[in-house]
């Protein structure tokens, strides 16, 4: 492989992984062996993607991510006039992130409440969840911790 220009691209989370799945899956098709080092390379970001806390978890079960998808969650933000106003990394780090709430829309957005209003920071969290979904379990995990953690400070009040 050579490389004609370098950094011409940024790529997200979703194209890396999909791109590695084809690559496995064209190697298992032609029944090609590929080096252990890239097999295991491989196996490995793809764990990395599909597994707790990354947004790529659940992919299979709920085919969150797509071509379509990005494209979808590019134009709602453009719609909704606030495609301009991000950068492509910020953009980026939406996609990889998938963030959905304010808190974690921060992450993503330098100087989110200088530059976005509430409503406006309300908008974009809805335009994500609307087309990239939200993650019900963690979700559940959620409010599972915030119950257990409800009983442990009962219990600490009660002197247990």
């Amino acid at each position: 492989m050579k490389i004609l220009e370098t950094q011409n691209g940024l790529l997200s989370n979703y194209e890396v992984y999909q791109h590695i799945v084809n690559q496995q899956t064209r190697s298992k098709a032609q029944k090609r062996r590929v080096p252990g080092n890239v097999a295991t390379l491989m196996t490995e970001v793809v764990t990395y993607l599909r597994e707790k806390p990354g947004p790529l978890e659940r992919q299979e079960e709920t085919h969150a991510y797509s071509p379509s998808s990005v494209l979808q969650l590019l134009e709602k933000l453009h719609d909704a006039n606030l495609r301009s106003e991000l950068a492509k990394g910020e953009v980026l780090s939406i996609l990889n992130l998938r963030p959905t709430s304010s808190a974690l829309l921060s992450t993503a957005i330098e100087d989110m409440e200088e530059r976005f209003s509430e409503d406006e920071q309300n908008k974009i969290v809805e335009i994500i969840i609307e087309v990239l979904g939200r993650d019900e379990p963690a979700a559940l995990d959620e409010q599972d911790g915030d119950e257990q953690d409800g009983d442990t400070m009962q219990s600490i009040e009660n002197g247990v």
